[in-house]
């Protein structure tokens, strides 16, 4: 019992470094551009606009400019394509799906006078139910290159340092039920072994060029936030509105680490794999309240706040081990199937916004939202998260995200374009890493009744994949230049 518990705090403080468990608070404090198709055409620039089911997630307030019952449907294409530089090697690959990122219903609730739309006092109270996609983690991430300098094996070895030969030996319950940790599985592949006192090394024959290490990383899911929100308008000046969300979470990783003794030497294994397992379910609560001011007919400014998110999260989690030996023989060892349940609170979000109108012949619109992602923490505050938490305040920072749009309109025919730059959450980014850039455009066709949109979407980023890290701070680094183009239909009937 006691080695599967120490086994459960490793985990907790490295997630075997393929998910550190700062990355799972960033994966869910992190939103996309819009969620409709007129929102995501210019830019997500939505926030002083209104009138779009993307208010329930940029601001609220903008529910209360609709002017009757409407109801909205969304589906989208999306194809997301990796081009990953490692090792002086460079790979390829892409993935496909299909969502549905918004659909919801507003009701209108207006005042009249003489049987005209009353324009004194607060004119009209709407209510929504709203449901918006606000990530997709749909993907792969495919790489691969010669290593002549370390190996995964060497961070095994590592971990089993400190341990004694009968400590990291499997017990009769591992033998039974499954492993408790990778260290173990290692040792009892042969792929590490004891050289001297609770010291432990990789063992693998001497490196020349002749090692080779595959990464396959497939994800799949998202999460989507269910908004009902009440909002009003006071004399068509001044709108203010907000809600309580709900976030569902579901995220599914593939990680597949391989590497391939390409040497001559036939003294212990040819290629073994490691594939690491994990899907995580949950819910996250918050709420959002927002502001619109029109001083003039033509401008309209805003400004939106929504509270962190408390995500309720259950992760489910299984390792293989899978060894070919030089022999001809192999081996095939997994870990118990394992869970864990646990709290993300997610940063506070403001979001101020401004917007130009030209008549009804189009307008021009800015957001810029702010974020601290140094406030990410992890619950229960334990042992283990407080060194993530700790880790969270270093590495992480404000970012700032700027959204650009505008339209143009010509009889029932709009024109849109727009673009966002989504600053890096990292304190300190090197070649701009996990910053997100995003150039969109759209078409709409608007009728009395109904109203037709198509957004085009185009997003650019660069991240780092480090599969493993040694002690002496070797980090073997791949860079990810990614791109993903979304193609975004969005159909609005009024009721």
């Amino acid at each position: 019992m006691k080695k599967l518990i120490n086994s459960l705090l490793m985990l907790l403080v490295c997630q075997g470094a393929f998910a550190q468990g700062d990355i799972d608070a960033l994966r869910y404090s992190q939103d996309e551009i819009g969620s409709t198709a007129k929102s995501m055409a210019v830019g997500g620039a939505y926030g002083a606009l209104g009138a779009d089911l993307s208010s329930a997630v940029i601001n609220p307030a903008g529910l209360a400019v609709f002017r009757s019952n409407s109801f909205t449907f969304g589906g989208s294409m999306i194809n997301t394509k990796s081009n990953i530089a490692y090792q002086d090697n460079t790979k390829k690959d892409f993935d496909f799906n299909l969502a549905l990122p918004s659909v919801g219903m507003v009701f209108y609730n207006g005042k009249y006078d003489k049987r005209k739309p009353a324009t004194k006092g607060w004119v009209n109270t709407n209510f929504s139910i709203t449901v918006n996609r606000t990530n997709n983690f749909n993907g792969i991430r495919n790489y691969s290159g010669t290593n002549d300098d370390n190996s995964m094996l060497d961070y095994f070895a590592e971990r089993a340092n400190g341990l004694s030969v009968n400590e990291i030996s499997a017990s009769s319950e591992e033998l039974e039920t499954g492993y408790f940790d990778i260290e173990t599985m290692a040792w009892d592949a042969y792929l590490i072994d004891s050289v001297g006192l609770r010291t432990f090394g990789a063992a693998i024959d001497p490196l020349n060029n002749q090692l080779n290490q595959k990464n396959v990383i497939t994800t799949n899911g998202g999460t989507h936030e269910i908004g009902i929100h009440l909002s009003s308008n006071y004399e068509n000046k001044f709108y203010i509105g907000g809600g309580l969300n709900v976030t569902t979470v579901r995220y599914k990783e593939q990680n597949r680490f391989i590497e391939t003794d390409e040497s001559s030497n036939y003294n212990n294994w040819s290629v073994w794999s490691l594939t690491q397992n994990v899907l995580t379910k949950g819910v996250g609560v918050s709420a959002n309240v927002g502001v619109i001011f029109k001083p003039t007919a033509n401008v309209r400014v805003g400004a939106a706040l929504k509270t962190p998110t408390l995500y309720d999260l259950r992760d489910e989690y299984n390792d293989e081990l899978v060894v070919d030996y030089d022999d001809g023989t192999y081996g095939e060892f997994k870990t118990m199937e394992g869970y864990y349940e646990y709290k993300i609170l997610s940063p506070l979000k403001t979001t101020l916004s401004g917007v130009y109108l030209f008549g009804k012949n189009g307008f021009i619109s800015s957001d810029i939202e702010i974020v601290d992602y140094s406030t990410m923490r992890l619950r229960p505050a334990n042992s283990a998260f407080e060194v993530a938490n700790d880790r969270i305040s270093s590495k992480y920072g404000k970012a700032v995200n700027i959204r650009l749009g505008g339209e143009y309109v010509r009889n029932m025919v709009r024109l849109r374009g727009g673009l966002a730059r989504y600053s890096s959450p990292l304190a300190t980014a090197a070649d701009d890493n996990l910053t997100r850039n995003y150039i969109t455009g759209g078409v709409g066709l608007k009728d009395k009744r109904w109203s037709l949109d198509m957004a085009v979407v185009q997003q650019l980023g660069k991240e780092t994949i480090q599969p493993y890290t040694l002690d002496a701070g070797i980090v073997p680094t791949a860079v990810n230049s990614a791109k993903r183009n979304s193609l975004v239909i969005t159909l609005t009937t009024k009721f």
